[in-house]
């Protein structure tokens, strides 16, 4: 009716950054085509990535090493052997004191382009959203049928209608690992359930989040210099109370669900420019990187 208070659209003037490595205009190709297509209301900008094997990253902004007694705590280690089948590291030693490992050139490229990023973000007053250059917006939804720009938009919209609701840093649009209804050590929150958002204790990747400028700045001040991979780096902020991060539910996420949001990634197997240096889910090679070899 006239007169009607109109309620602003949360989504108004937000802004992308798509991180992507110049030298594979393949990816953005894909990533820009699937954008302009699905969300063609979303202005989105190439942000170039720092190439780990070729630029010069700062020891003071990403370390050379990181250790794994954090994320073992909630990342499933197990015994390392040799070709030999010699026992380099047990699955204990990786919870304490820790395993340190030399970052591998994508994850360290990786990270230190999120710390760009959020030097971006902390210089503006609104939130912005973060890409990398493997986001899928089609897939098959937990509720079944398939995610689109439609589904997308208006479960996004949600999102930050409840995110605005609350003092939120963070919130990621895609995720996997442990928020409120799956808590692994944090206590449970009481009272009902938030049906679109949920508050975060541990959660990697970083395929897709929404970053305000408040947030940009605590992760800034807290890498200095970042000890370790970035998904890890912002999930123990978040895990300490230092940084408050949620995480968007799609439509059918339910407690059970481990892995969710309204994006994926593309599954880019034995085309990634990332190798996890620790072996991760991906099954890359557990000793390539560690820092102390045995002997030495």
């Amino acid at each position: 009716p006239a007169g009607a208070a109109e309620v602003a659209d949360p989504l108004e003037g937000l802004v992308a950054l798509l991180l992507g490595l110049e030298r594979r205009p393949d990816r953005r190709q894909r990533c820009e085509d699937m954008l302009t297509k699905e969300v063609p209301w979303l202005k989105t900008e190439f942000f170039r990535a720092t190439d780990g094997k070729v630029d010069t990253i700062p020891d003071d902004e990403v370390s050379q090493t990181w250790n794994t007694k954090n994320n073992s705590l909630y990342g499933a280690y197990e015994d390392v052997t040799d070709k030999d089948g010699k026992v380099l590291h047990t699955a204990a030693e990786f919870a304490d004191p820790g395993v340190d490992y030399q970052f591998s050139p994508g994850e360290r490229g990786c990270a230190h382009s999120h710390y760009r990023m959020w030097k971006r973000v902390a210089e503006g007053s609104q939130p912005m959203l973060i890409l990398e250059d493997d986001v899928q917006l089609i897939f098959e939804r937990t509720s079944g049928g398939m995610a689109s720009g439609e589904t997308f938009t208006s479960r996004f919209k949600l999102g930050m209608q409840e995110a605005a609701k609350k003092s939120v840093d963070v919130l990621y649009l895609g995720w996997s690992g442990h928020r409120d209804g799956n808590f692994k050590y944090t206590k449970t929150l009481g009272g009902r359930k938030n049906p679109i958002i949920r508050k975060a204790e541990y959660v990697w990747t970083t395929v897709a989040y929404v970053l305000w400028p408040e947030g940009a700045k605590k992760l800034l001040d807290a890498a200095k210099p970042m000890n370790q991979p970035v998904d890890n780096f912002m999930a123990w902020e978040a895990r300490e109370g230092r940084l408050d991060a949620w995480v968007l539910l799609d439509d059918g996420d339910t407690d059970d669900t481990y892995s969710g949001g309204i994006v994926t990634q593309l599954d880019f197997t034995g085309d990634s420019d990332i190798r996890k240096s620790d072996g991760g889910d991906q099954g890359h090679d557990p000793t390539e990187y560690l820092a102390m070899k045995p002997g030495e």
